[in-house]
C-alpha cells in the first residue's frame, strides 16, 4: 500500500490540514479507520463506490465514489479491495462545513454521498479527476 500526504500553503492551507492519496490494494480485505475528530472528502478514482462497515449505523454500507466522512466517535472499517486508488482532503477542525454546505455537527458519525450535498457537481468533479493521467 502506498500512502502520500501533502500539506498545502495558504489560502488552501487555512482550511485544509492535508491532501492525501492511497494506492495499491493491501493483502488484507479490511482496514480499520480510527476516529480523528475531523471531516474528510474522499474520492475513489478506481471504482465508483465505497464499501464501509460502520458499527454505529450497523453493518455494511455502500456509497458512490465521492463521499464526505464526518467526525466519528468510534472506529469503522473500509473494504480495501474497492479502494485501489483513493484521494482525499483532510479538513482542519471546523473548516469543512462551509465548503460542504452543511451545518457543524450534521455529519457526526456518518458518511454521505457527495452527490447528496453538491448534486451533479460531485459526479462531474469525480469524472474530471478520473480522466486525469
Amino acid at each position: 500500500m502506498r500512502y502520500m500526504a501533502h500539506q498545502p500553503r495558504p489560502p488552501l492551507g487555512d482550511v485544509v490540514d492535508y491532501l492525501w492519496s492511497l494506492s495499491d490494494v493491501p493483502g488484507h480485505a479490511r482496514e480499520r479507520i480510527v476516529p480523528t475528530g475531523t471531516i474528510e472528502l474522499v474520492i475513489n478514482l478506481h471504482e465508483d463506490e465505497f464499501r464501509i462497515y460502520e458499527p454505529i449505523a450497523g453493518g455494511e454500507r455502500w456509497f458512490r465514489g465521492a463521499i464526505a466522512s464526518g467526525c466519528y466517535s468510534a472506529a469503522f472499517e473500509i473494504d480495501t479491495r474497492a479502494h485501489a486508488l483513493v484521494i482525499g482532503i483532510h479538513f482542519k477542525p471546523g473548516a469543512a462545513a462551509r465548503l460542504l454546505g452543511v451545518p457543524p455537527g450534521a455529519l457526526a458519525n456518518a458518511h454521505v454521498d457527495l452527490d447528496d450535498l453538491w448534486g451533479h457537481s460531485a459526479t462531474v468533479l469525480r469524472e474530471r479527476l478520473c480522466a486525469e493521467p
